[in-house]
């Protein structure tokens, strides 16, 4: 597989794209989600979106110059195609199958916005690179769609580089909502019960079957199973250190209480730990950034 960024662009129109993605959403999306959100997420597919994951790492993590970076559950190809016009050699992999009966799959629309030398079919259990292939490894709303965690995770690990990093993102599902079907939703709530709810919402429940629910403590307890060879950071508690510290600031006036609370003596290492806890069990997604220990860190 070729990651070098100089490679030839396909040449597909914004409207030609536009279209794909709108059957994709409708084909693999019908019934799990309402037609204005399938239109409001193809739309917002249209233009590569690298920069927010990346601006998240570089907060903890410093990014080489043309960084080898490989996004596994790469869908249709937006983070690597930002990845490749920001300058890094950044390939993808998708399993190549249908969701529930579309046309197209995701790794075909993928390979229309680049060169299809860029993108693999492959699974996260058995990715088809080398040992320390990578400088950085993405997992973006992965994790919560395969079945064996801990393989993907390892795979994940055994890829990248010493001295690189692995960024997992996914749901918090100990929040009062289902972020693919978009609706209200109980904590964990056992799959059984939720086929009916879905039902008596008018949704299919086929989603459903392949997610696996996600919360920052499993996450952890996942990543910490790789070994004391990585270190896990919980970016959130990172973001939060380094506004309490006076880096960033505070936006809502409760968030700027709870940073003076914090900052006073005796009572503030306490709140400091029940807002962190806070962040865990309330926070809308889960997001860590896991460092190999050893090379240039």
């Amino acid at each position: 597989m070729t990651t070098g960024a100089s490679l030839q662009v396909r040449p597909i129109t914004r409207e030609s794209l536009r279209e794909l993605l709108i059957a994709y959403r409708a084909e693999n999306w019908n019934g799990i989600q309402t037609l204005d959100t399938q239109l409001q997420i193809a739309e917002s597919m249209l233009d590569p979106d690298a920069e927010l994951v990346l601006r998240q790492v570089a907060q903890v993590w410093t990014i080489p110059s043309q960084a080898r970076i490989l996004d596994i559950g790469s869908g249709v190809g937006g983070f690597v195609t930002g990845c490749q016009q920001l300058g890094y050699r950044a390939v993808g992999v998708e399993p190549d199958r249908i969701g529930i009966g579309g046309r197209v799959t995701s790794i075909q629309i993928a390979s229309r916005r680049l060169s299809s030398n860029v993108f693999a079919a492959a699974v996260g259990e058995a990715l088809p690179f080398a040992d320390g292939t990578f400088d950085l490894v993405t997992l973006n709303q992965v994790v919560e769609h395969v079945a064996d965690q801990i393989a993907v995770l390892r795979e994940a690990a055994r890829v990248v580089r010493p001295g690189g990093a692995i960024y997992v993102a996914c749901p918090n599902y100990l929040r009062f909502y289902e972020p693919h079907y978009k609706i209200s939703w109980c904590p964990l709530l056992p799959k059984a019960l939720g086929r009916i709810y879905l039902r008596l919402r008018g949704r299919n429940p086929v989603m459903l079957h392949s997610l696996y629910y996600t919360t920052n403590w499993r996450v952890r307890r996942w990543l910490a199973a790789l070994g004391k060879e990585y270190k896990v950071l919980y970016l959130h508690h990172e973001q939060l250190k380094r506004k309490c510290s006076g880096q960033g600031r505070f936006e809502s006036t409760a968030a700027r209480f709870v940073q003076k609370v914090i900052s006073l003596p005796i009572v503030g290492p306490l709140a400091r730990r029940a807002a962190l806890f806070w962040f865990q069990v309330r926070e809308g997604g889960v997001e860590m950034l896991v460092l190999r220990r050893g090379g240039a860190e």
